[in-house]
């Protein structure tokens, strides 16, 4: 038996969780353990609305698992206390339950599930009471029965989509506009399979994914404990999943540069960067990558993360760290290495180039320069408002300069991490003037996109997602969160041709670009990418002991 509230004040962490629900047994009651001879036990509550059964997605969650708690006359200010009893011989399914008291001073508890829930039937009971200061009181009981989809959906045939290119790193290409070409019919959108990474005894990180030659690849880092110690060692592992049916097509472990950052891909290539060097890999077979050295020329350690890769063109691969823009040509060699004139304790990470035919742009500490694409001199360089905060973790800017058009770039100063609130500035540098155009205050916490001429943005300080003027900033239009009741932004954004998706903090949603309505929702939040093959993929990572990481992918044709 486990106690889902131990005390009466606990607040119980709500972390995200597999997709599942309770069946409606009825209401029941029995006997307290340890009741004193001679006294009767009172009937102190009555259960209703206990909800009905669901079929869940594997690695999604759902809000149906509840039940209306009604006090009886003369209980007051008593919160019932759940327990659950899993059927013999299984684990435990519910993980905690949130408590809310109504108008009518009945109780709405709200069930949700460990994480990791492999696909099958799950079924047991919740036994519910009133704390012993409340007096003596029967147990009233639910019964629950979870089902977990199985983790194949929908596999037909794939079929690229016309005019639409792989998603090779962030916001999807070099320019980092986020745009994918292609109208879709969202009455279409079918779950493909869901993939379930390896669990870890520690924290699992996943990063972003990209696609190419028909797979996704996909980067983990966990902590490996030491046969014999109590000590753990990181480890990276790169996989790449065939798009048609998540079956690996290889895996690589790097351990020696204690992680690797997000990958980005093109071609037969796959770049990442790793704390001290550039690896990359052959794309389509996997093996030892090739390394490469960094310059660090402030004698600090490359910056990279888990939310940033490098940027490919032309072939080649561009990576930006701390105070450095490094390009790496086809035979795997530096072709030219460029300083940014930081201080020593002003360098920045977690940040990506953009490239262009002709320029590399970096924008790092307040600076937005431009590199010619030859040889990495620089071109001239920007001011851009928005401080970027110092000190211990928070050098990390989370972005990557966005080509808007060709005559202009997008610059988001710093972006918090999924979940947090953070005061930045996005600003649009013209080329021609070199000078800021315009410049909006707000917590943006999505890398901003761009598609005919209008920027989509999330901003946790209006906590919605707003569609403004490229060329002047002016707000449009604005899709509120709290209409469906997410509370942040919880990964990336990509706009089409008619639909924008919006990755929240537990759900997936496409916007109409006409009506501004949702036309489509997928119970799980993370980041994303599209593939030529008109898949969406949804990375959820949970970042908690034992979990795993979950992969989604969504047929959209």
């Amino acid at each position: 038996m486990r106690t889902l509230f131990p005390s009466l004040w606990q607040a119980a962490a709500l972390p995200l969780a597999i997709m599942t629900t309770l069946s409606a047994c009825g209401g029941g009651s029995g006997s307290s353990v340890g009741v004193p001879p001679g006294l009767q036990e009172k009937t102190g509550m009555s259960l209703a609305e206990v909800s009905g059964s669901c079929t869940a997605q594997p690695g999604a969650t759902c809000d149906d698992i509840h039940v209306t708690v009604r006090l009886a006359d003369g209980v007051s200010d008593a919160r019932p206390q759940p327990q659950e009893k899993p059927a013999s011989g299984t684990a435990l399914v519910l993980q905690a339950a949130e408590r809310q008291k109504q108008a009518d001073g009945s109780w709405l508890l709200t069930f949700k599930t460990v994480p990791g829930l492999a696909p099958g039937e799950y079924a047991g009971k919740i036994e519910l009471s009133l704390p012993a200061t409340a007096g003596l009181y029967k147990t009233e009981s639910m019964g629950y029965k979870v089902t977990v989809a199985p983790l194949a959906g929908s596999m037909g045939a794939l079929q690229a989509l016309s005019g639409v290119g792989d998603w090779e790193g962030v916001n999807g290409n070099a320019a980092h506009t986020g745009l994918v070409p292609v109208t879709l019919d969202s009455r279409r959108f079918t779950r493909r399979w869901t993939w379930l990474g390896a669990s870890s005894p520690r924290a699992v990180a996943g990063s972003p994914v990209v696609t190419a030659n028909g797979l996704v690849y996909i980067s983990q880092q966990s902590a490996v404990p030491v046969e014999g110690s109590s000590k753990y060692v990181t480890t990276s592992t790169v996989t790449a999943l065939n798009e048609s049916d998540s079956q690996a097509r290889w895996t690589q472990s790097v351990t020696p540069d204690g992680y690797l950052g997000a990958p980005a891909v093109s071609g037969g290539k796959l770049a990442m960067a790793g704390s001290d060097s550039v690896y990359v890999f052959d794309a389509l077979a996997g093996g030892v990558p090739a390394s490469v050295r960094p310059p660090n020329t402030n004698g600090m350690l490359l910056g990279v993360s888990l939310s940033t890769a490098p940027t490919f063109f032309g072939g080649n691969v561009y990576v930006g760290g701390n105070n450095d823009v490094q390009v790496i040509g086809a035979a795997t060699q530096t072709l030219w290495s460029a300083s940014l004139g930081l201080p020593k304790l002003g360098n920045v990470d977690e940040w990506a180039p953009a490239v262009s035919a002709d320029t590399v742009y970096s924008h790092a500490a307040g600076t937005l320069t431009a590199l010619n694409i030859a040889d990495g001199a620089t071109r001239f360089s920007v001011a851009v408002p928005g401080q970027v905060l110092g000190g211990f973790n928070k050098n990390s800017l989370r972005q990557a300069p966005v080509l808007a058009d060709a005559g202009s770039v997008l610059v988001l100063n710093q972006r918090p991490v999924a979940g947090e609130a953070a005061d930045n500035s996005l600003s649009l540098v013209d080329v021609g003037s070199r000078a800021v155009r315009w410049a909006v205050k707000g917590q943006f916490s999505t890398q901003p996109v761009v598609a005919r001429g209008i920027v989509y943005v999330g901003n946790q300080a209006s906590k919605a997602l707003e569609a403004r003027q490229l060329g002047d900033g002016a707000l449009l239009w604005s899709w509120p969160l709290d209409v469906v009741r997410d509370p942040y932004f919880g990964g990336d954004v990509i706009v089409t041709d008619n639909l924008l998706f919006v990755g929240g903090s537990n759900t997936t949603y496409a916007i109409d670009l006409a009506s501004r309505k949702t036309v489509w929702t997928y119970r799980m939040g993370g980041n994303l990418a599209l593939s030529r093959h008109g898949v969406l993929y949804i990375r959820q990572s949970t970042n908690l002991p034992d979990s795993r990481m979950v992969l989604t992918a969504i047929n959209l044709q």
